[in-house]
Formats: C-alpha cells, structure tokens, sequence
C-alpha cells in the first residue's frame, strides 16, 4: 500500500511551496488508495511553537485536506533514543567531543585551502576507554554517524531521475546535539520506517539530505522508500518565491478572501499538468483520479498571482454554489460591520454580483453600496452632479420608482429610457447621476444590478439625501 506523509516545522506560516508539496503528497496517496500522514517536526526547539503548529493545521484543513494519522516528533524521543543506541552498539555511530571551537578551526582551514568542508573524523578512533573518560570528565559531545569512505550513494528519483553523490562530499554528520536533542536527518529516517512511508514527496532543497538518509535506514535495517523531490517555485522575476514577491504563505490568501478550492486547484499546476488536457478547473475529486508523480515537471514552476486571481473569480462566477460562496463569503463581511442579518437579502445580493469581484475582501468594497446607509460623496463628485442636470434626472427617478417595481436590470434599464425620452437628457447623464448618488462612486457592481437589488426604501432615502443638498 503507498503511503507518503507531509512533516512541516512549526517554524512559521505554511508557505505556498510547502502546501504544494503537502498536497502533491496528499493526492499522490488518494490516487493509489493510500494513506497520508501528517507529522509535525518540532525537535528544533528554539525555532518551534505551537501557534505555527495550530496554523498549520488551520490552514490544511482549510485546503481541505485530511489525513489518517498525525504525530508529534517531540512525543517521540524516547523512540529516538533506542535508535540511537542501536547505531552506537553497531559502530555506525560514535560521540564527537570536539568542541565548537575546534570545528570553527577545520572550518577556516579548508575555506583557506579552497576546498569544501567536511569533518575531519577526528573522534572516529576513540576507543570505549577513552570516551568513557571523557564523559566522566563532563565532556560535552555530540553523536556522530559514520559514513562509509568512498561510498557512492545512488537512487533513483521519481522527478528527477537518477542522482549519485559520493559519501565523502559530506562525511560524518551529527544524528544527535550536544543537548541530546537528535537531528533532522536522523528522526526523519526512523519516523518514515516506523510509520511505513513508502513514498517521500518534497522539495528539492532535500536532495543533499537524501544520501545521509538513504545510509542511515540501511545501517538500521529498514528498507528504504521512493523518492520524488519537486522543482522550487519562482517568482515571475524566475528568483525564488520569497516575501519580496508579495504574499507567500497560506495564511495571507485564506485572509484576503481566495477561496481554498481555488488555491489547492492552482497549486496544483505548478509544476504538474495531467497528460493531453488543457483544462485548468479541476474538482478534487478529479485532481485525485488524475495525479500521478510521473506527470510532475523536473523544471522550476512559476508562481503568478495573477493567474491565481483570475482562477479564484472563476471559482466564485461558475464552479462553487450560492451557498458554498454565502458560506465563504459571510465573514469578511461581518468583519467589515455589514449588516447580514437579512439571509435572504445577502444570498439575493451574492446570487447577482458574484461576477464583479476575484476575492473576498475585493467583494467588501464592492459590495459596501448594498450594506451601508449612508454613503460619502466626495467634493470632486458633487461637481460632476452639478454640471450635469441630475437634480432633474433624480427627481424624476424617485418620482417614477414611488409607483413601480424594479425587481431586474432590465426593469432598471426601461425606467432610465423613460427618463431619458422625457427629459432629453444623455444616457451618460442618467447613470452617472444615480452611480453617484447611490455609491459616491463611479465605478462598481452595474447600476442596473444596484437598483434592482436594493430595497426600494433604501433608494429613495439615498436619492433624498442628494436631492435635499441641492435645495
């Protein structure tokens, strides 16, 4: 059975590359009729908290994501340390005490002969007496593995295809601090035994990591797992997706109002495109039955924001129902202070404008003509309503509306042709003249789309206020 796993750091905010590659895991383990675990990896200890933790799960499942086992690294160290042991009676393992400032020294040198640095193996022959010594001494050490000299390590990638790097690239690397904290590249091996990962699905800034890892699970006995380490994502700029393109995390577009249909659609097709279609809106559901690793590019994607946007207004125009967009919709407009006390009247306002906006808190500006009492109206704007003749055109609007109803755009169309027939005045005339006194604005949700959905008492107190500034 394929089972993968997503191991974020609660570190910070799930950035975009990291929910990428959450979900190529998550639908790569759907797909097979797998498992998907969440682990989080909270042993660095200094850089770990539980906000980040509890955001990360927020936001998951607000991709819509759901997985069949979670782990903590942090509940798990006394499983750690078995390990640990076992590495250490077999001899793959051996305590360094070379002290911080000993390393710092082999560092200079061989930045000063121009040649990588790699630990020199200097504690590699201690013998059982004289690290017993150097305990009783209080010696601080941390744990080393030993790597085979001259070994080269080779997998087979399933994105990137064959990868070979010899073990003397790296040497022997620490498994445990000398706070007897044990490391990344050590904890991941036995958790990904342990809880029988099949497949490790994540970035390619891994790859160094693999080799470490491939010998650390042969050294325990444990069969090693497939590989697929995905391309990095860019910014247009073809740099790497940071802070300086804009928002990069989950987070930022759950709260400026993208809808997470919209975001799991789009990252999906960075980097992975399903062979011979040229669809780009793809259910979940189908996103499951279509993903396959072998389809994912081995080149660089890139991240537009635009393209998002243009996705998420599809979202909202043609794919999500009313009551999942009043669903999604309905915070933000509280949090503007919105009145949506009225259920009917903010599924009638949605049902009718949701091919004005791309995002949510777009929608709250867009949408503010439909919720407030009052509206401001600028100097610049009350200008324009005094060089045209709107006291006539508003006055014969509310006049006409009082025994009438306007219940669609066309209603509102028919009304401004009789306006415009009686009084001879420009069609320009008509709309800017009741755009203004209605929103304060000129630009917004059509006119026609306003008047038709407001309630008619709403319209005329607007319109009166207007006509009282002129008198």
């Amino acid at each position: 059975m394929v089972k993968t796993r997503f191991a974020p750091s609660p570190t910070g905010y799930l950035h975009l590359g990291n929910a990428r590659t959450a979900i190529f895991s998550y639908l790569f383990a759907r797909h097979n009729g797998g498992e998907f675990v969440l682990r989080i990896e909270d042993t660095d200890r200094e850089r770990s908290r539980r906000e980040y933790e509890e955001m990360l799960l927020k936001d998951l499942e607000w991709l819509g994501m759901e997985w069949d086992e979670f782990y903590r690294q942090s509940e798990r160290f006394d499983i750690y340390r078995e390990y640990v042991e076992k590495l250490l009676q077999s001899g793959h393992a051996y305590p360094c005490f070379c002290t911080p400032e000993e390393l710092e020294e082999e560092r200079k040198e061989a930045q000063k002969r121009g040649v990588a640095y790699r630990y020199s193996g200097k504690c590699r022959a201690l013998s059982p007496d004289e690290v017993e010594s150097l305990k009783r001494e209080g010696k601080s050490f941390t744990i080393r593995f030993r790597v085979p000299e001259g070994e080269e390590v080779v997998f087979e990638d399933l994105v990137k295809g064959y990868i070979s790097i010899n073990a003397d690239d790296f040497g022997d690397f620490v498994i445990v601090r000398s706070d007897g904290s044990p490391t990344y590249n050590f904890v991941v091996v036995v958790d990904d035994a342990l809880m029988g990962i099949t497949h490790v699905v994540r970035g390619e800034d891994h790859i160094p990591n693999t080799p470490k890892q491939i010998l650390i699970y042969r050294a325990l006995g444990f069969e090693v797992p497939r590989f697929a380490h995905l391309p990095v994502i860019l910014g247009e700029d073809r740099s790497k997706l940071s802070k300086r393109h804009g928002a990069v995390s989950v987070k930022n577009y759950r709260e400026e109002g993208f809808l997470p249909e919209a975001l799991f659609n789009y990252l999906c097709l960075l980097g992975w495109s399903p062979p011979g279609s040229e669809r780009e809106i793809f259910s979940k559901e189908e996103l499951i039955g279509l993903f396959d690793l072998k389809d994912v590019n081995s080149a660089p994607a890139v991240f537009n924001r635009d393209k998002l946007r243009w996705m998420n207004g599809v979202y909202i125009r043609e794919v999500v129902s009313l009551e999942r967009l009043y669903e999604a919709i309905l915070p933000f407009l509280e949090s503007a202070g919105y009145d949506v006390s009225d259920e009917d009247y903010v599924r009638k306002v949605l049902e009718r404008t949701r091919d004005a906006y791309d995002t949510f808190t777009e929608a709250v500006e867009k949408l503010r003509p439909f919720f407030v009492d009052e509206v401001d109206i600028s100097p610049e704007f009350w200008g324009r309503l005094e060089d045209m003749r709107s006291y006539e055109v508003l006055s014969a609007f509310v006049a006409k509306l009082e025994g009438r109803d306007i219940d669609t755009p066309e209603d509102v169309k028919a009304l401004a042709k009789e306006i415009q027939k009686e009084l001879g005045v420009k069609p320009k005339e008509i709309w800017h003249s009741l755009r203004i006194a209605l929103t304060g604005q000129l630009e917004g949700v059509g006119i026609d789309v306003l008047l038709s959905t407001l309630p008619k008492e709403r319209i005329i107190r607007r319109i009166a206020r207007v006509l009282e500034r002129f008198s």
